[in-house]
């Protein structure tokens, strides 16, 4: 092996080193309470060596969660490409992304009460909406095929709306784990579809501007204690 490829595999030994005690810590106090010293310790490394990889906290998190979004990601793109309208793959698609993310430690420290500033800050990321586009973007290129995505939508948008839907679903099925989940995808369909849809295929566009208004009410949705 090349000394610079030597150098590589090294940076990349650390940085894997580094994200794996973040998974140990976060497990051990949650995200808020993680520190760069905890990761630090966990990692047998001084403090210093960390910030050589990571700028802050919150950039090491997102690295985080891109290594477990990316890894959920063929297997959600194998379960959608199974439902051939793009009402139900965006449907079954943002649920089945939510109940993976759900049973995911990491993405449900994400969405907990006591975590929930971090979620936020990190789904008005730019890297985020990039994590959702790598998902959706086949998805919805063949749609837009098809003709049945709706003309002149922002991609970019697009992303930072169905990232923050995602997130609101994973919080609701954690605080309601009793609700039966046909009501989520009912909501999902009335109030989140009708945004992407042709038309000519969506039977009610007023709902269009009422879905952002609704979905976005359903972060505020109280835990159930």
């Amino acid at each position: 092996m090349s000394p610079r490829n030597s150098a590589r595999a090294a940076t990349g030994d650390v940085r894997s080193t580094i994200l794996r005690a973040a998974e140990r810590c976060i497990q051990r106090h949650g995200i808020r309470k993680t520190t760069m010293d905890d990761i630090a310790r966990d990692a047998h490394i001084s403090r210093p060596s960390v910030y050589r990889y990571f700028a802050d906290r919150e950039e090491l998190l997102l690295a985080l969660l891109s290594e477990h979004s990316r890894a959920l990601t063929e297997r959600a793109r194998r379960f959608i490409a199974q439902y051939p309208s793009v009402e139900d793959g965006l449907v079954e698609g943002l649920f089945y992304l939510a109940d993976h993310g759900h049973r995911d430690n990491l993405a449900r420290s994400l969405v907990s009460m006591d975590d929930s500033e971090f979620g936020q800050r990190v789904a008005s990321t730019d890297a985020f909406a990039t994590l959702t586009g790598e998902f959706w973007d086949p998805f919805l290129d063949a749609a837009e095929a098809r003709g049945e995505l709706r003309p002149g939508l922002d991609r970019h948008d697009v992303h930072v709306w169905l990232g923050q839907v995602g997130l609101v679903l994973m919080g609701l099925l954690e605080r309601e784990p009793e609700t039966d989940p046909a009501k989520f995808r009912d909501l999902v369909r009335s109030f989140v579809v009708p945004a992407f849809v042709t038309a000519s295929r969506d039977s009610k566009p007023a709902k269009t501007a009422r879905a952002v208004a609704k979905a976005t009410r359903l972060r505020s949705v109280p835990a159930r204690r």
